[in-house]
């Protein structure tokens, strides 16, 4: 099961292979970990997204269409996990006790590290135009841009992933960022000249 290749255990698993099902999502688990523990920078809260996206991943094998790798398609519903336990309310609450702070320090806890409403408005605009232009990539160039620069793969990764040779997912990656900058420029632009 561990040497067969993952476009047949995609098909098992469709036929109802448990044992495939799993070793498919059993091969994917270390990415999606690597990825949770990006964007929540919490062991605890990675394992728990993680095994939350893989119940719903499960649940829903038979949308999965086959339109993009498993990885890309797995990889997708970890990040959009990951970003709904970060807009959560009880992540943002932080109880400071001014008794424990060391003497002269308490002001210094108080003062707010989040970003001005400025920087946050312009991370949105920014986060919701790279998500528009990466939408408008044709499909190979998405799947190659996500698997690079959303999950962090190196070229070889996304080659292998892919079933490409390195230097034609390289060059996909390279297309794919071309678009998405050309794409940008009008967002870097405004805000350059704000």
């Amino acid at each position: 099961m561990h040497d067969k290749p993952e476009v047949e255990l995609i098909a098992d698993s469709r036929q109802g292979d448990e044992a495939a099902i799993s070793e498919l999502f059993r091969r994917h688990y270390s990415l999606c970990l690597r990825l949770a523990r990006g964007i929540l920078r919490s062991e605890d809260e990675s394992q728990d997204v993680v095994q939350s996206a893989y119940v719903s991943a499960f649940q829903h094998f038979a949308d999965f269409r086959g339109e993009s790798s498993f990885r890309t398609w797995i990889s997708r519903i970890v990040i959009n996990r990951c970003m709904v336990q970060r807009r959560t309310p009880w992540r943002r609450a932080g109880w400071i006790y001014l008794d424990e702070q060391p003497a002269g320090r308490g002001s210094e806890s108080l003062a707010c590290s989040d970003p001005t409403p400025e920087k946050s408005a312009y991370s949105k605009e920014i986060n919701s135009a790279l998500a528009r232009a990466v939408s408008r990539l044709p499909v190979n160039l998405r799947d190659a841009f996500t698997l690079y620069c959303v999950s962090g793969l190196s070229v070889k990764e996304v080659a292998a992933a892919l079933g490409l040779s390195q230097a034609a997912a390289k060059t996909r990656v390279f297309r794919a960022r071309a678009k998405v900058r050309v794409q940008l420029q009008p967002v870097w632009s405004h805000e350059r000249a704000a």
